[in-house]
């Protein structure tokens, strides 16, 4: 049995999914979000850039971003492995509301950075909007407008991603 201490201080039992991918269960808000940054980026990108989700990133400790930014390639079928080890040049992270924005800031820059990561958006529902962090240490929070992401040059609305949130 796998037990966490949740933020109320209540033990509570880890399902598989929050073993293997080292983060909590993603919920209704959280899927829809990540279906619009998705739909966002192939809309406009999808030429340039591939966006897989829940890649488990070959790291320690494991790590499995809700969605990665790689410039697009063909994949051969044959020889791609269970853990990528290619460092994608964007990680994006959907915040839970059982996670921290400390949390995730160290996540950049614990793992995602030093494995070559050029930027990573923390995204955060209850606010509204997206924080684009950079390995320089640089921090851009987008709220309203465009984001627009200095190491990749790629631009997204910010209304358009938390459209059908109050």
């Amino acid at each position: 049995m796998n037990l966490h201490e949740n933020i109320e201080h209540e033990v509570v039992e880890l399902s598989d999914y929050e073993l293997e991918r080292n983060k909590p269960m993603p919920n209704r808000i959280h899927g829809t979000i990540q279906s619009k940054i998705n739909f966002l980026l192939l809309l406009a990108y999808a030429d340039k850039f591939s966006f897989p989700n829940e890649l488990s990133l070959d790291t320690t400790p494991s790590s499995t971003p809700d969605i990665c930014i790689y410039p697009k390639k063909e994949l051969d079928i044959k020889t791609v492995m269970a853990k990528e080890k290619e460092a994608p040049l964007t990680t994006i992270e959907i915040i839970s509301p059982i996670q921290s924005v400390n949390e995730m800031m160290h996540k950049a820059w614990d793992i995602y950075f030093p494995l070559g990561v050029k930027s990573a958006w923390i995204v955060l529902p209850e606010f509204k909007a997206i924080q684009v962090v950079l390995p320089d240490d640089q921090k851009h929070y987008f709220d309203s407008g465009t984001l627009t992401d200095p190491a990749t040059g790629i631009q997204i609305p910010i209304e358009k991603v938390f459209e059908d949130l109050l």
